[in-house]
């Protein structure tokens, strides 16, 4: 069922046919059953329960686009693209869950069954997440809680795709959790509550109040760090968790510890097992006492997807504990799956079921064979004295071994990361975990009466918190142990988890090790620098299919990828020969975004990129350098460059203390100045050496490079204006082919007449935002381009865009569609 899942996911159509399929099939496997042809009649019910997943798959695929995404692109489609603020419309719906502090403000995710738009009611359905500012927040959030219907005012927009080449789209991960659109609202004041929750959603909201005042009052005190853990641990709000506190359990893979999932759930079930049984009850009874006690605490923390899982998979186990079905874990973990897979196929997509799921099934199906072969043999080397401690021990990191194999894949995909440390921090992690746990609801207990025997008991918790962050440590002592790895290419992932399932499989020794033996080589080929199966190369060979004959070979070839980093800028120049050049790092206009560890650090690394050689900084304004600090520590640049030098500016200061603290070299560029590699040409266009210090950073100060390779020019000229662009007509040489990145993100008052007369693009791209707050691109400046004849693409709309030439023709492709084309002169 999970496998016609997940095709119905990738193929999403033909739902009457599996459905029909499936109805065969059992009526097929009834009549087999009733003939006692038990192999057919199970290769039947196989039949159907694939076909019934596929229909499945298919059908929460085509929801994916909600009326409220059908209505917002109608919306969309009719207005002009001129920029200013959005026009805001009134939503009203249900909080998916409480109110979420953030550093602006308080984000609320809404599940929206109605919305005024210019005095019209529309009843459209659809998930938004609205991010609420202003200073009234912390007073009203309270308010805001899971199930209440609320009325707010919003100016939407689309999410941020972030679609690059061997990248997660950003977007589309949203909308598998059922998040559209995100927006913005004004002020606090404007969120209105129309209606209280059901009786039992408020009675959990208050619980949730109440612990999370008990832990603060009892570890609170100790440690406002390790209140937040204790909080995660216990009820799943992370949103006093710092941000490097996450960073940091997340590099080194024991982020797992402080989310509620199936150790959390474990250690609750066995002291409610344990509790029961103490109290007098029987076997059954205690298992159904378990059971109860999980579905009370799975309903105070709230709709959290990891607890749901973890929940309904524990409830099963406890449930068939007291019928007294004796079965294998396996297939309790099967049951669990396949019953919220056909409650939610979206699920599949979903980067927090495939880790739950994959670690479990890692765990219950590599440790019967460790157990019975490596473990056993170890402990029996040690003697009876060391027996018991050695096999948890071995056992512990065995699990953990089986957890990381089957999660490597996933890990590659979404995080482009996996962390090696965790094999020996859950050591310390798990137990802290327990400890942490434990010691959180003792101290919660022990709060409403007894305030010093709950600071002495949250002390504990406070410690075993401190230790969960403090081991992370190790990572800053081997930063080898995390390993940053590109997106893997799908059939290198197939051969890894197929091989790996032949050596769980296989009855013949020689074939398990052929199997292991196959299994190593392709996990060396998903960590290992880029090769013959790297996915870099296939994805360079993809986007450069069509250029052939001579200089046509991957060294002779220039690759110039336009990453879609929003409403900002980041260009990676790939030149013949192997050096890298990245034109800007991306950021944000207000800051503070992670662009360049969350996007532009992962796009580099599936391109291939293993240490950058020159990063450039056109200039400083934020949404050009924000993300280049994050680049310079994952990559280490050979050189930094930079054009005007602006003293005054405190992202600059920031990035050139971390350039002479690595071995960086800083170095200024100017008009005339060029770079030779592989026959290509990277020429420096402007600016000019300067005559004064420039007070503050401005975009007419920025470096504008002219790429070139044979008769193929691409020009990146930075955010400069039109007066730069008519003191650069006379720059220029003829080109066959030209591609432009449009200056200053298509604005207005760039690309000027005089600029495209003098450059005559072939093709001209757009590094915007989609649906830009700024208009970008500006009508006025389509239009001339359309008028010179010039293809327009926007990064916002088709993602990232690649041109790909060996100084003849060019290739043209986009990440989001597939669209691809030549340029031939």
């Amino acid at each position: 069922m999970l496998s016609g899942a997940a095709a119905g996911w990738v193929l999403g159509r033909s739902v009457p046919l599996a459905v029909v399929v499936a109805a065969l099939a059992w009526a097929v496997a009834a009549a087999l059953l009733r003939r006692h042809a038990e192999r057919r009649f199970v290769v039947a019910a196989l039949v159907g329960f694939a076909a019934c997943g596929t229909a499945l798959g298919a059908i929460a695929r085509a929801e994916l686009r909600t009326p409220l995404l059908a209505w917002y692109a109608a919306h969309r489609a009719g207005e002009p693209r001129t920029g200013g603020p959005r026009r805001v419309v009134v939503v009203e719906g249900r909080l998916r869950r409480d109110a979420l502090a953030t550093d602006y403000g308080a984000s609320l995710v809404i599940d929206v069954d109605r919305l005024t738009d210019r005095g019209r009611e529309v009843s459209v359905r659809g998930g938004v997440r609205a991010s609420v500012g202003g200073r009234f927040v912390e007073a009203r959030m309270s308010a805001w809680r899971v199930g209440r219907r609320v009325r707010v005012p919003v100016a939407l927009r689309w999410p941020p795709r972030y679609a690059n080449f061997g990248t997660p789209d950003q977007a589309h991960r949203l909308r598998t959790r059922g998040i559209g659109l995100l927006g913005s609202v004004k002020s606090a004041l404007l969120v209105d509550v129309l209606e209280p929750a059901a009786r039992r959603a408020e009675w959990a909201a208050a619980v949730r109040a109440r612990v999370r005042g008990w832990i603060a009052r009892s570890v609170g005190v100790h440690s406002a760090r390790s209140a937040a853990i204790v909080t995660a641990v216990l009820i799943g709000d992370r949103a006093g968790l710092d941000p490097e506190t996450t960073r940091r359990l997340q590099e080194a893979g024991t982020y797992h510890v402080i989310a509620i999932s199936g150790g959390n759930i474990a250690v609750l079930a066995g002291l409610l097992v344990a509790g029961s049984r103490l109290a007098g009850a029987g076997r059954r009874a205690a298992a159904l006492l378990a059971a109860a006690g999980l579905i009370a605490y799975a309903e105070v923390v709230g709709p959290e997807p990891s607890v749901a899982r973890a929940t309904f998979t524990a409830v099963t186990f406890l449930l068939a504990r007291a019928a007294d079905l004796s079965t294998r874990p396996l297939n309790t973990l099967a049951l669990a799956g396949a019953c919220l897979v056909a409650a939610s196929p979206e699920q599949l997509a979903d980067p927090g079921f495939q880790l739950t799921f994959g670690a479990t099934l890692g765990i219950l199906a590599g440790m019967p064979r460790l157990a019975a072969s490596a473990a056993s043999a170890a402990v029996d080397r040690l003697g009876p004295r060391g027996g018991p401690a050695a096999r948890a021990a071995l056992l512990l990191l065995g699990a953990t071994v089986c957890a990381e194999v089957a999660l490597l894949p996933i890990a590659a995909t979404w995080f482009s990361r996996i962390s090696l440390a965790g094999l020996l921090l859950n050591f310390a992690a798990i137990p802290l975990m327990t400890v942490t746990q434990l010691a959180g609801m003792a101290a919660a207990a022990l709060a409403p009466a007894w305030s010093s025997g709950a600071a002495a008991v949250g002390f504990a918790a406070h410690l075993a918190a401190f230790g969960i962050v403090e081991s992370t440590r190790l990572v800053d002592a081997a930063p080898a142990l995390v390993v940053d790895v590109p997106r893997p290419y799908p059939a290198l992932a197939a051969v890894y988890y197929g091989t790996w399932a032949l050596w769980l499989c296989a009855p013949r020794r020689g074939v398990r090790r052929a199997a292991l033996c196959a299994a190593a080589l392709a996990t060396a080929g998903m960590v290992a620098p880029p090769g013959v199966a790297s996915p870099s190369r296939w994805l360079a060979s993809s986007t450069c299919a069509g250029l052939d004959g001579p200089g046509a070979a991957g060294d002779a070839r220039l690759r110039v990828l336009f990453l879609d980093v929003g409403q900002a800028d980041a260009t990676l120049v790939l030149l013949p020969g192997g050096q890298s050049l990245l034109v800007d790092a991306g950021g944000s206009a207000v800051g503070g975004s992670g662009i360049g560890r969350r996007v532009v650090v992962p796009a580099l690394r599936a391109a291939g990129v293993r240490r950058l050689d020159y990063l450039l900084v056109t200039h400083a304004h934020p949404d050009h350098i924000g993300g280049a600090p994050d680049v310079v520590r994952e990559f280490a640049p050979r050189e930094i460059w930079e054009g005007v030098p602006v003293p005054a500016s405190s992202s600059r200061a920031e990035l050139l203390a971390l350039a002479r603290a690595t071995p960086s070299t800083w170095r200024t560029r100017h008009a005339g100045e060029r770079l030779v590699a592989g026959g290509a040409v990277v020429r420096v266009v402007h600016p000019p050496r300067p005559d004064w210090e420039r007070p503050r950073v401005r975009n007419d100060d920025s470096v504008v490079l002219d790429v070139r390779l044979g008769d193929v020019s691409v020009v990146l000229p930075g955010d400069v204006g039109a007066a730069v662009e008519a003191e650069l007509d006379a720059a220029w040489t003829p080109a066959a082919i030209r591609v432009l990145k449009a200056p200053h993100h298509g604005s207005r008052t760039s690309s000027s007449e005089g600029l495209l007369a003098a450059l005559e693009p072939d093709v001209a791209i757009v590094s915007a935002g989609r649906d830009s707050r700024f208009g970008h691109p500006h009508p006025e400046v389509v239009g001339r381009y359309e008028a010179q004849g010039a293809r327009l693409l926007e990064t916002g709309e088709v993602g990232a865009i690649s041109v790909c030439t060996d100084g003849r023709r060019a290739v043209v492709a986009t990440a989001v569609d597939g669209m691809r084309f030549i340029l031939d002169p």
